[in-house]
């Protein structure tokens, strides 16, 4: 009684009259008094007031102190970080990441917990597009007459710097280890940065229409050539996602990064191959826009970093049930290119119109949300 500091009238009273933080204090000595060698407890702080639980947090303290093993589980992340030596961040029944409470902080942990963004995708598209149209602009910056190069050379320098600045987003987030929002927010910085330094700021206007343009305003089999090459980058990554080991690994790492870590494989390269890839298909989505217009306007980018996070969303909330996959990334891109469109075509205030679609795009993920909420009941 002393020793947990349970305030009451005496070893007389009943339980269910003392306070909801007494109680606790109840229950956990109960079970101590067995002498257990492990003892798990859900929720220890749940509904008592602040110096319960600061009581509570000095009592299992003492314990681990004297070599008891502790396992808490609790939804409070702070609270997880003060009182443990290790946190294990579970999702979906499945543990997907093990931090260390010392040397991480809350955004770390939540990061862990919703897995790897890459979000300069909008500036690498903006960088990767300014470079190819000084090659095949017909007119310099200052409109004066320019010969442009061969095409493939240029589209080939634009797919490598989508490449190069991947590789450099994902040498920072695996082998460097700093956090992949903090290391792709500011790489889209960066390659901004460097796009509007190749570009003077300005639109490049006079990209050459032979084989370039015509890339994307073509057709063949009565189909856009913009929708061939989306199917065949498709056809490409899910061939890679499901039918090799790389693709497999590549579940591995973001379904559990420690377990496949364990298993052998190298989890650094993987991410930074991800990493690559992504990359890859910024700049190929970047040379796209620009050869549809002509232009190369490295602001028209701007809103990807948000809108490719938010595709992946919808497509989580569609398909597999919250979890990230082809199909349903490719309906959320569709979905928001077609209500992006639509609006374009009413009396809408341009303000207004990116409002709705943020709407949109929460509404779209509730039904999925509910689902999650019913079936952990």
């Amino acid at each position: 009684w002393e020793k947990f500091d349970i305030r009451g009238k005496g070893l007389s009273q009943e339980i269910f009259t003392l306070s909801g933080g007494n109680q606790q204090k109840v229950v956990l000595a109960k079970f101590l008094a067995l002498t257990p060698s492990l003892l798990l407890i859900d929720e220890p702080t749940k509904g008592v007031d602040v110096t319960t639980r600061s009581e509570i947090y000095r009592l299992l303290a003492e314990l681990a102190a004297d070599g008891m093993s502790i396992i808490v589980v609790s939804s409070e992340l702070t609270e997880l970080l003060a009182i443990s030596h290790r946190v294990l961040i579970m999702h979906e029944g499945r543990q997907v990441s093990i931090l260390e409470s010392s040397t991480t902080n809350e955004a770390e942990a939540l990061l862990a917990c919703y897995g790897n963004f890459d979000l300069a995708v909008g500036g690498l598209a903006a960088f990767a597009t300014s470079t190819t149209a000084g090659m095949l602009t017909t007119a310099g910056l200052d409109g004066t007459p320019h010969t442009p190069g061969a095409v493939l050379p240029a589209v080939l320098l634009g797919l490598a710097v989508g490449l190069l600045g991947g590789i450099i987003s994902g040498f920072l987030v695996s082998y460097v280890g700093v956090l992949a929002f903090i290391a792709t927010l500011g790489m889209a910085g960066v390659f901004a940065s460097f796009a509007y330094y190749a570009s003077d700021g300005k639109p490049v206007y006079g990209l050459v229409e032979h084989n370039f343009v015509d890339i994307a305003r073509g057709s063949t089999i009565g189909l856009s050539n913009k929708i061939w090459i989306m199917l065949i980058f498709a056809a490409i990554i899910w061939f890679l996602l499901d039918q090799t080991p790389l693709g497999r690994r590549m579940y591995a790492v973001g379904g559990n990064p420690e377990a496949a870590r364990y298993s052998g494989i190298n989890t650094r390269l993987i991410r930074l191959i991800a990493f690559a890839i992504c990359g890859v298909g910024a700049a190929l989505g970047g040379l796209l826009g620009s050869a549809s217009t002509a232009t190369a306007n490295v602001t028209a980018t701007q809103p990807w970093m948000l809108d490719s996070i938010a595709a992946v969303f919808i497509g989580m909330a569609m398909f597999r049930n919250g979890k990230p996959n082809l199909p349903g990334t490719i309906l959320g891109v569709i979905t928001l290119r077609t209500l992006e469109n639509g609006l374009n075509f009413t009396s809408i205030n341009d303000f207004l119109q990116s409002a709705i679609t943020g709407a949109v795009v929460v509404i779209a993920v509730i039904p999925s949300a509910l689902s999650r909420i019913r079936q952990s009941r």
